[in-house]
Protein backbone atom coordinates (compact mmCIF):
# COMPACT_ATOMS: atom_id res chain seq x y z
CA UNK A 1 0.00 0.00 0.00
CA UNK A 2 2.86 2.37 0.71
CA UNK A 3 4.15 1.81 -2.85
CA UNK A 4 0.75 2.72 -4.31
CA UNK A 5 -0.48 5.54 -2.11
CA UNK A 6 2.82 6.84 -0.81
CA UNK A 7 4.24 7.14 2.68
CA UNK A 8 2.40 10.43 3.33
CA UNK A 9 -1.09 9.11 2.69
CA UNK A 10 -0.47 5.89 4.59
CA UNK A 11 0.94 7.72 7.62
CA UNK A 12 -1.94 10.21 7.47
CA UNK A 13 -4.49 7.41 7.66
CA UNK A 14 -2.67 5.71 10.53
CA UNK A 15 -2.24 8.90 12.56
CA UNK A 16 -5.83 9.98 11.89
CA UNK A 17 -7.26 6.63 13.04
CA UNK A 18 -4.94 6.53 16.06
CA UNK A 19 -5.81 10.05 17.23
CA UNK A 20 -9.53 9.48 16.64
CA UNK A 21 -9.40 6.29 18.71
CA UNK A 22 -7.76 8.14 21.59
CA UNK A 23 -10.23 11.00 21.22
CA UNK A 24 -13.16 8.62 21.71
CA UNK A 25 -11.78 7.58 25.13
CA UNK A 26 -9.92 10.68 26.30
CA UNK A 27 -10.48 14.41 26.30
CA UNK A 28 -7.71 16.65 24.98
CA UNK A 29 -9.54 19.64 26.45
CA UNK A 30 -9.08 18.10 29.89
CA UNK A 31 -5.33 18.69 29.51
CA UNK A 32 -6.01 22.44 29.54
CA UNK A 33 -8.58 22.51 32.35
CA UNK A 34 -7.26 19.68 34.51
CA UNK A 35 -6.62 20.66 38.18
CA UNK A 36 -7.88 24.22 37.69
CA UNK A 37 -9.95 25.75 40.50
CA UNK A 38 -13.34 27.30 39.86
CA UNK A 39 -15.92 28.98 42.08
CA UNK A 40 -19.19 27.21 42.84
CA UNK A 41 -22.21 29.55 43.14
CA UNK A 42 -23.52 29.74 46.72
CA UNK A 43 -26.80 27.99 47.41
CA UNK A 44 -30.04 29.94 47.71
CA UNK A 45 -30.45 28.83 51.33
CA UNK A 46 -27.00 30.16 52.20
CA UNK A 47 -27.67 33.54 50.59
CA UNK A 48 -31.12 33.61 52.21
CA UNK A 49 -29.52 33.62 55.64
CA UNK A 50 -28.42 37.21 54.89
CA UNK A 51 -31.93 38.37 53.87
CA UNK A 52 -34.59 39.24 56.45
CA UNK A 53 -37.36 38.75 53.89
CA UNK A 54 -36.18 35.21 53.22
CA UNK A 55 -36.03 34.43 56.94
CA UNK A 56 -39.53 35.79 57.53
CA UNK A 57 -40.85 33.73 54.62
CA UNK A 58 -39.32 30.53 55.95
CA UNK A 59 -40.83 31.16 59.44
CA UNK A 60 -44.36 31.20 58.05
CA UNK A 61 -46.27 27.97 58.37
CA UNK A 62 -47.54 26.46 55.10
CA UNK A 63 -51.31 26.34 54.55
CA UNK A 64 -53.29 23.10 54.38
CA UNK A 65 -50.20 21.05 55.02
CA UNK A 66 -48.57 22.00 51.69
CA UNK A 67 -44.83 21.79 51.33
CA UNK A 68 -43.14 25.09 51.99
CA UNK A 69 -41.44 26.59 48.94
CA UNK A 70 -38.34 28.72 49.16
CA UNK A 71 -38.60 32.40 48.32
CA UNK A 72 -37.30 32.95 44.79
CA UNK A 73 -37.02 36.73 44.67
CA UNK A 74 -35.11 38.42 47.43
CA UNK A 75 -32.10 40.69 47.80
CA UNK A 76 -29.10 40.61 50.07
CA UNK A 77 -26.69 43.33 51.23
CA UNK A 78 -23.71 43.64 48.92
CA UNK A 79 -21.30 43.51 51.84
CA UNK A 80 -22.69 40.18 53.12
CA UNK A 81 -20.02 37.76 54.28
CA UNK A 82 -21.31 34.80 52.27
CA UNK A 83 -18.91 31.96 51.55
CA UNK A 84 -17.91 30.74 48.10
CA UNK A 85 -16.77 27.15 47.63
CA UNK A 86 -14.02 26.05 45.21
CA UNK A 87 -13.81 22.82 43.26
CA UNK A 88 -11.18 21.29 41.01
CA UNK A 89 -11.80 20.25 37.42
CA UNK A 90 -10.79 16.59 37.40
CA UNK A 91 -13.26 14.84 35.07
CA UNK A 92 -14.43 15.01 31.48
CA UNK A 93 -18.01 15.42 32.73
CA UNK A 94 -17.17 18.89 33.99
CA UNK A 95 -15.67 19.80 30.58
CA UNK A 96 -18.90 18.70 28.88
CA UNK A 97 -20.76 21.34 30.89
CA UNK A 98 -18.83 24.03 29.02
CA UNK A 99 -20.51 25.45 25.88
CA UNK A 100 -17.49 24.94 23.58
CA UNK A 101 -15.78 21.99 25.26
CA UNK A 102 -16.11 19.72 22.22
CA UNK A 103 -14.66 22.42 19.95
CA UNK A 104 -11.58 22.67 22.17
CA UNK A 105 -11.15 18.89 21.95
CA UNK A 106 -11.51 18.91 18.17
CA UNK A 107 -9.11 21.82 17.57
CA UNK A 108 -6.44 20.38 19.87
CA UNK A 109 -6.85 16.94 18.23
CA UNK A 110 -6.49 18.35 14.72
CA UNK A 111 -3.49 20.46 15.75
CA UNK A 112 -1.64 17.52 17.29
CA UNK A 113 -2.42 15.40 14.22
CA UNK A 114 -1.15 18.09 11.84
CA UNK A 115 2.14 18.39 13.75
CA UNK A 116 2.64 14.62 13.75
CA UNK A 117 1.86 14.36 10.04
CA UNK A 118 4.24 17.24 9.32
CA UNK A 119 7.06 15.51 11.19
CA UNK A 120 6.42 12.18 9.46
CA UNK A 121 6.29 13.89 6.05
CA UNK A 122 9.52 15.79 6.60
CA UNK A 123 11.27 12.62 7.79
CA UNK A 124 10.01 10.67 4.78
CA UNK A 125 11.34 13.41 2.47
CA UNK A 126 14.66 13.56 4.34
CA UNK A 127 15.19 9.79 4.00
CA UNK A 128 14.03 9.85 0.35
CA UNK A 129 10.91 7.78 0.97
CA UNK A 130 8.82 10.60 -0.54
CA UNK A 131 9.86 12.79 -3.49
CA UNK A 132 10.28 16.45 -2.70
CA UNK A 133 7.93 17.23 -5.60
CA UNK A 134 5.07 15.20 -4.13
CA UNK A 135 2.07 16.87 -2.53
CA UNK A 136 2.78 17.85 1.08
CA UNK A 137 -0.27 16.48 2.90
CA UNK A 138 0.56 18.46 6.03
CA UNK A 139 -0.62 21.54 4.08
CA UNK A 140 -4.12 20.09 4.03
CA UNK A 141 -4.11 19.33 7.75
CA UNK A 142 -2.77 22.77 8.57
CA UNK A 143 -5.45 24.40 6.43
CA UNK A 144 -8.13 22.31 8.17
CA UNK A 145 -6.92 23.54 11.59
CA UNK A 146 -6.88 27.13 10.34
CA UNK A 147 -10.43 26.77 9.00
CA UNK A 148 -11.64 25.40 12.36
CA UNK A 149 -10.06 28.38 14.14
CA UNK A 150 -11.52 30.88 11.65
CA UNK A 151 -14.94 29.29 12.07
CA UNK A 152 -14.87 29.95 15.81
CA UNK A 153 -13.55 33.49 15.37
CA UNK A 154 -16.31 34.25 12.85
CA UNK A 155 -18.89 32.83 15.27
CA UNK A 156 -17.66 35.09 18.07
CA UNK A 157 -17.54 38.06 15.68
CA UNK A 158 -21.18 37.40 14.76
CA UNK A 159 -22.15 37.20 18.44
CA UNK A 160 -20.50 40.55 19.20
CA UNK A 161 -22.26 42.18 16.25
CA UNK A 162 -25.63 40.81 17.37
CA UNK A 163 -25.10 42.23 20.85
CA UNK A 164 -25.25 45.72 19.36
CA UNK A 165 -24.23 48.80 21.27
CA UNK A 166 -20.54 49.28 21.93
CA UNK A 167 -19.52 45.83 20.63
CA UNK A 168 -20.98 46.46 17.18
CA UNK A 169 -19.42 49.91 17.01
CA UNK A 170 -16.04 48.52 18.06
CA UNK A 171 -16.23 45.84 15.33
CA UNK A 172 -16.91 48.47 12.66
CA UNK A 173 -14.26 50.84 14.01
CA UNK A 174 -11.59 48.14 14.24
CA UNK A 175 -12.28 46.98 10.68
CA UNK A 176 -11.88 50.50 9.35
CA UNK A 177 -8.72 51.20 11.35
CA UNK A 178 -7.06 47.95 10.31
CA UNK A 179 -7.88 48.58 6.65
CA UNK A 180 -6.20 51.99 6.94
CA UNK A 181 -3.21 50.46 8.70
CA UNK A 182 -2.90 47.73 6.05
CA UNK A 183 -3.06 50.44 3.37
CA UNK A 184 -0.09 52.21 4.92
CA UNK A 185 1.82 48.91 5.14
CA UNK A 186 1.21 48.23 1.44
CA UNK A 187 2.55 51.69 0.60
CA UNK A 188 5.70 51.28 2.69
CA UNK A 189 9.09 51.46 1.02
CA UNK A 190 10.41 48.05 -0.02
CA UNK A 191 13.76 48.92 1.51
CA UNK A 192 12.07 49.17 4.92
CA UNK A 193 9.62 46.26 4.92
CA UNK A 194 8.99 43.86 2.06
CA UNK A 195 7.32 40.46 1.91
CA UNK A 196 8.03 39.82 -1.77
CA UNK A 197 4.38 40.06 -2.78
CA UNK A 198 5.10 41.96 -6.01
CA UNK A 199 7.60 39.41 -7.30
CA UNK A 200 5.57 36.46 -6.09
CA UNK A 201 2.33 37.62 -7.70
CA UNK A 202 4.09 38.46 -10.99
CA UNK A 203 5.51 34.94 -11.06
CA UNK A 204 2.05 33.53 -10.26
CA UNK A 205 0.49 35.39 -13.19
CA UNK A 206 3.22 34.20 -15.60
CA UNK A 207 2.83 30.59 -14.56
CA UNK A 208 -0.96 30.80 -14.76
CA UNK A 209 -0.80 32.06 -18.34
CA UNK A 210 1.59 29.25 -19.25
CA UNK A 211 -0.72 26.73 -17.62
CA UNK A 212 -3.73 28.13 -19.50
CA UNK A 213 -1.96 27.91 -22.85
CA UNK A 214 -0.69 24.39 -22.22
CA UNK A 215 -4.13 23.03 -21.24
CA UNK A 216 -5.93 25.01 -23.98
CA UNK A 217 -7.92 26.95 -21.38
CA UNK A 218 -6.88 30.09 -23.29
CA UNK A 219 -7.94 29.51 -26.86
CA UNK A 220 -6.64 31.23 -29.97
CA UNK A 221 -3.88 33.05 -28.15
CA UNK A 222 -6.32 35.53 -26.61
CA UNK A 223 -4.97 38.12 -24.24
CA UNK A 224 -6.34 37.36 -20.81
CA UNK A 225 -6.49 40.28 -18.43
CA UNK A 226 -5.26 39.20 -15.00
CA UNK A 227 -5.66 41.40 -11.92
CA UNK A 228 -2.72 43.71 -11.43
CA UNK A 229 -0.43 43.72 -8.44
CA UNK A 230 -2.26 46.75 -7.04
CA UNK A 231 -5.60 44.92 -7.35
CA UNK A 232 -4.17 41.92 -5.53
CA UNK A 233 -2.80 44.17 -2.80
CA UNK A 234 -6.24 45.76 -2.51
CA UNK A 235 -7.67 42.30 -1.89
CA UNK A 236 -5.04 41.70 0.79
CA UNK A 237 -5.90 45.04 2.41
CA UNK A 238 -9.60 44.13 2.68
CA UNK A 239 -8.66 40.67 3.96
CA UNK A 240 -6.36 42.27 6.53
CA UNK A 241 -9.15 44.49 7.80
CA UNK A 242 -11.45 41.49 8.22
CA UNK A 243 -8.75 39.44 9.98
CA UNK A 244 -7.98 42.38 12.26
CA UNK A 245 -11.66 42.67 13.19
CA UNK A 246 -11.80 38.94 14.01
CA UNK A 247 -8.78 39.25 16.29
CA UNK A 248 -9.84 42.44 18.09
CA UNK A 249 -11.85 40.91 20.91
CA UNK A 250 -9.59 37.84 21.44
CA UNK A 251 -6.57 40.15 21.64
CA UNK A 252 -8.42 42.53 23.96
CA UNK A 253 -9.28 39.57 26.20
CA UNK A 254 -5.65 38.40 26.18
CA UNK A 255 -4.47 41.85 27.24
CA UNK A 256 -7.05 41.99 30.04
CA UNK A 257 -5.85 38.63 31.40
CA UNK A 258 -2.24 39.84 31.28
CA UNK A 259 -3.25 42.90 33.28
CA UNK A 260 -5.04 40.74 35.85
CA UNK A 261 -2.02 38.45 36.17
CA UNK A 262 0.23 41.40 36.92
CA UNK A 263 -2.17 42.67 39.61
CA UNK A 264 -3.17 39.45 41.34
CA UNK A 265 0.20 38.44 42.81
CA UNK A 266 -1.17 38.37 46.36
CA UNK A 267 -4.10 36.05 45.66
CA UNK A 268 -3.40 32.33 45.58
CA UNK A 269 -4.94 29.97 43.09
CA UNK A 270 -6.90 28.12 45.76
CA UNK A 271 -8.65 31.31 46.70
CA UNK A 272 -7.10 31.97 50.09
CA UNK A 273 -5.56 35.33 50.92
CA UNK A 274 -1.96 35.28 52.00
CA UNK A 275 -1.21 37.59 54.92
CA UNK A 276 2.35 38.73 55.14
CA UNK A 277 2.70 38.11 51.45
CA UNK A 278 6.19 37.65 50.06
CA UNK A 279 6.75 37.24 46.37
CA UNK A 280 7.68 33.67 45.49
CA UNK A 281 9.82 32.32 42.68
CA UNK A 282 6.72 30.98 40.92
CA UNK A 283 5.12 34.42 40.86
CA UNK A 284 8.34 36.02 39.61
CA UNK A 285 8.43 33.51 36.76
CA UNK A 286 4.78 34.25 36.08
CA UNK A 287 5.51 37.94 35.70
CA UNK A 288 8.45 37.15 33.40
CA UNK A 289 6.15 34.94 31.31
CA UNK A 290 3.51 37.65 31.07
CA UNK A 291 6.05 40.25 29.96
CA UNK A 292 7.49 37.79 27.44
CA UNK A 293 4.04 37.16 25.94
CA UNK A 294 3.49 40.90 25.66
CA UNK A 295 6.87 42.06 24.36
CA UNK A 296 8.09 39.17 22.21
CA UNK A 297 5.47 39.70 19.45
CA UNK A 298 6.81 43.24 19.05
CA UNK A 299 10.20 41.73 18.20
CA UNK A 300 8.50 39.59 15.55
CA UNK A 301 7.12 42.74 13.94
CA UNK A 302 10.65 44.14 13.71
CA UNK A 303 12.00 40.93 12.19
CA UNK A 304 10.61 41.99 8.80
CA UNK A 305 12.17 45.46 9.07
CA UNK A 306 15.17 45.16 6.77
CA UNK A 307 17.43 48.05 7.80
CA UNK A 308 16.74 47.72 11.53
CA UNK A 309 16.95 43.95 12.09
CA UNK A 310 17.47 41.80 9.02
CA UNK A 311 20.39 43.60 7.40
CA UNK A 312 22.01 44.30 10.76
CA UNK A 313 21.90 40.65 11.87
CA UNK A 314 22.98 39.33 8.48
CA UNK A 315 25.96 41.70 8.52
CA UNK A 316 27.03 41.05 12.10
CA UNK A 317 26.53 37.27 12.12
CA UNK A 318 27.29 36.69 8.42
CA UNK A 319 24.25 34.56 7.55
CA UNK A 320 22.24 34.27 4.35
CA UNK A 321 18.66 35.38 3.74
CA UNK A 322 17.42 31.79 3.87
CA UNK A 323 19.09 31.17 7.22
CA UNK A 324 17.63 34.37 8.64
CA UNK A 325 14.15 33.38 7.39
CA UNK A 326 14.53 29.98 9.04
CA UNK A 327 15.58 31.58 12.35
CA UNK A 328 12.65 33.99 12.10
CA UNK A 329 10.19 31.13 11.63
CA UNK A 330 11.70 29.29 14.60
CA UNK A 331 11.47 32.39 16.79
CA UNK A 332 7.78 32.90 15.92
CA UNK A 333 7.01 29.23 16.57
CA UNK A 334 8.77 29.46 19.95
CA UNK A 335 6.65 32.45 20.97
CA UNK A 336 3.44 30.68 20.01
CA UNK A 337 4.47 27.49 21.83
CA UNK A 338 5.22 29.47 25.00
CA UNK A 339 1.77 31.02 24.73
CA UNK A 340 0.14 27.62 24.28
CA UNK A 341 2.01 26.12 27.24
CA UNK A 342 0.95 29.05 29.45
CA UNK A 343 -2.73 28.78 28.54
CA UNK A 344 -3.55 27.03 31.84
CA UNK A 345 -2.25 30.08 33.67
CA UNK A 346 -4.57 32.38 31.72
CA UNK A 347 -7.52 30.03 32.16
CA UNK A 348 -6.98 30.00 35.93
CA UNK A 349 -6.72 33.79 35.95
CA UNK A 350 -10.10 34.03 34.28
CA UNK A 351 -11.65 31.55 36.73
CA UNK A 352 -10.22 33.58 39.62
CA UNK A 353 -12.20 36.59 38.38
CA UNK A 354 -15.24 35.13 40.18
CA UNK A 355 -13.46 35.57 43.49
CA UNK A 356 -12.40 39.09 42.58
CA UNK A 357 -16.06 39.83 41.77
CA UNK A 358 -17.12 38.66 45.25
CA UNK A 359 -14.36 40.66 46.92
CA UNK A 360 -15.30 43.84 45.04
CA UNK A 361 -18.98 43.24 45.81
CA UNK A 362 -18.29 43.25 49.56
CA UNK A 363 -16.74 46.71 49.27
CA UNK A 364 -19.92 48.20 47.78
CA UNK A 365 -23.01 49.56 49.51
CA UNK A 366 -26.65 48.75 48.79
CA UNK A 367 -28.43 45.52 47.96
CA UNK A 368 -28.31 43.06 45.08
CA UNK A 369 -30.56 40.26 43.88
CA UNK A 370 -29.28 36.86 44.94
CA UNK A 371 -29.79 35.42 41.43
CA UNK A 372 -27.43 38.02 40.01
CA UNK A 373 -24.66 36.82 42.33
CA UNK A 374 -25.25 33.18 41.41
CA UNK A 375 -25.44 33.88 37.67
CA UNK A 376 -22.27 35.99 37.67
CA UNK A 377 -20.23 33.29 39.41
CA UNK A 378 -21.66 30.50 37.23
CA UNK A 379 -21.09 32.58 34.07
CA UNK A 380 -17.38 32.84 34.85
CA UNK A 381 -17.02 29.06 34.68
CA UNK A 382 -19.22 28.73 31.60
CA UNK A 383 -17.33 31.45 29.73
CA UNK A 384 -13.92 29.91 30.46
CA UNK A 385 -14.12 27.74 27.32
CA UNK A 386 -14.60 30.85 25.18
CA UNK A 387 -11.61 32.54 26.85
CA UNK A 388 -9.43 29.50 26.20
CA UNK A 389 -10.46 29.42 22.53
CA UNK A 390 -9.82 33.16 22.18
CA UNK A 391 -6.22 32.57 23.30
CA UNK A 392 -5.83 29.21 21.56
CA UNK A 393 -7.08 29.99 18.05
CA UNK A 394 -4.78 32.93 17.08
CA UNK A 395 -1.72 31.06 18.38
CA UNK A 396 -2.66 27.89 16.49
CA UNK A 397 -3.28 29.81 13.26
CA UNK A 398 0.18 31.41 13.45
CA UNK A 399 1.77 28.07 14.38
CA UNK A 400 0.15 26.28 11.43
CA UNK A 401 1.22 29.07 9.08
CA UNK A 402 4.77 28.68 10.43
CA UNK A 403 4.66 24.96 9.57
CA UNK A 404 3.60 25.86 6.03
CA UNK A 405 6.40 28.41 5.80
CA UNK A 406 8.92 25.89 7.09
CA UNK A 407 7.91 23.28 4.53
CA UNK A 408 8.02 25.90 1.76
CA UNK A 409 11.48 26.94 2.98
CA UNK A 410 12.73 23.36 2.47
CA UNK A 411 11.52 23.24 -1.14
CA UNK A 412 14.04 23.96 -3.91
CA UNK A 413 13.80 27.33 -5.62
CA UNK A 414 13.22 25.69 -9.00
CA UNK A 415 10.78 22.83 -8.63
CA UNK A 416 11.57 19.89 -10.93
CA UNK A 417 8.82 18.39 -13.01
CA UNK A 418 6.45 16.16 -11.11
CA UNK A 419 6.78 12.57 -12.18
CA UNK A 420 3.36 10.88 -12.56
CA UNK A 421 4.81 7.68 -11.16
CA UNK A 422 5.46 9.37 -7.81
CA UNK A 423 2.24 11.34 -7.56
CA UNK A 424 -0.41 10.32 -5.06
CA UNK A 425 -3.16 11.06 -7.55
CA UNK A 426 -1.30 9.02 -10.15
CA UNK A 427 -1.34 6.00 -7.86
CA UNK A 428 -5.06 6.40 -7.25
CA UNK A 429 -5.61 6.87 -10.99
CA UNK A 430 -3.99 3.50 -11.74
CA UNK A 431 -6.36 1.76 -9.34
CA UNK A 432 -9.59 3.74 -9.87
CA UNK A 433 -9.38 5.26 -13.36
CA UNK A 434 -13.08 6.14 -13.32
CA UNK A 435 -12.59 8.44 -10.32
CA UNK A 436 -9.23 10.03 -11.11
CA UNK A 437 -8.09 10.11 -14.75
CA UNK A 438 -4.65 10.88 -16.14
CA UNK A 439 -5.92 14.26 -17.33
CA UNK A 440 -6.80 15.11 -13.74
CA UNK A 441 -3.24 14.27 -12.76
CA UNK A 442 -1.93 16.57 -15.50
CA UNK A 443 -4.18 19.44 -14.34
CA UNK A 444 -3.06 18.87 -10.77
CA UNK A 445 0.59 19.08 -11.79
CA UNK A 446 -0.09 22.30 -13.69
CA UNK A 447 -1.87 23.86 -10.71
CA UNK A 448 1.12 23.05 -8.54
CA UNK A 449 3.32 24.90 -11.00
CA UNK A 450 0.99 27.94 -10.82
CA UNK A 451 1.17 28.14 -7.02
CA UNK A 452 4.86 28.92 -6.95
CA UNK A 453 7.07 28.83 -3.89
CA UNK A 454 7.72 32.59 -3.95
CA UNK A 455 4.02 33.43 -4.21
CA UNK A 456 2.95 31.15 -1.36
CA UNK A 457 5.87 32.22 0.82
CA UNK A 458 5.18 35.94 0.35
CA UNK A 459 1.45 35.66 1.12
CA UNK A 460 1.97 33.35 4.10
CA UNK A 461 4.72 35.59 5.51
CA UNK A 462 2.47 38.62 5.25
CA UNK A 463 -0.40 36.82 7.01
CA UNK A 464 1.90 35.71 9.84
CA UNK A 465 3.27 39.22 10.27
CA UNK A 466 -0.20 40.76 10.16
CA UNK A 467 -1.79 38.38 12.69
CA UNK A 468 1.11 38.80 15.12
CA UNK A 469 1.05 42.59 14.67
CA UNK A 470 -2.70 42.88 15.31
CA UNK A 471 -2.55 40.57 18.31
CA UNK A 472 0.46 42.35 19.80
CA UNK A 473 -0.88 45.87 19.25
CA UNK A 474 -4.38 45.27 20.60
CA UNK A 475 -3.12 43.16 23.52
CA UNK A 476 -0.65 45.82 24.59
CA UNK A 477 -3.30 48.52 24.34
CA UNK A 478 -5.74 46.39 26.35
CA UNK A 479 -3.16 45.74 29.05
CA UNK A 480 -2.40 49.44 29.44
CA UNK A 481 -6.11 50.34 29.34
CA UNK A 482 -7.08 47.88 32.09
CA UNK A 483 -4.06 48.83 34.18
CA UNK A 484 -4.95 52.51 34.06
CA UNK A 485 -8.69 51.94 34.58
CA UNK A 486 -8.03 49.89 37.72
CA UNK A 487 -5.98 52.72 39.23
CA UNK A 488 -8.59 55.40 38.54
Amino acid sequence: MAMIFGVQLLSTLIIGLFMTKIFSNYSYGLLIFYNLWFCVPPLTEHLGSFSQAYKDHMKKKPRNGDKKEALEDFTIPRDSEFKVRYNKIISYTQIKLLPHGEEIDMIVLMSLSSVLIYLVTELSIYFNFTPVTDLHLSYIWSLVVILFCIKFLCYMFKVYIQLGGGERSLCALSTFLFIVFALFVSMADKRSIDFGIDEGYTQFVDEFLKFGNSTKMIKGGKDVSMPTVKAFKGFLIVLSGFVGALLTFPSFRFGALNSQLLRSANVSVEGEDKPGYKESLYEKLTQVLVHFNLISPLLVILCWCKPLVQEHIETQVDISDKTFSLLRIGFIALIMLVRLFSIKLYAQTHLDSAKRYVQNLKREAGRIDHKTVQQKIAYTFQYSSVVVLQILTPALVVLQLCLILLSLHNLPDEMPSLSPAHSILAGVSDIIPDVVSQSDVTVFQGMRAVLTKNFLTSVTSYLVWWIVSVNAGVSLFSTCYHHVSEQV
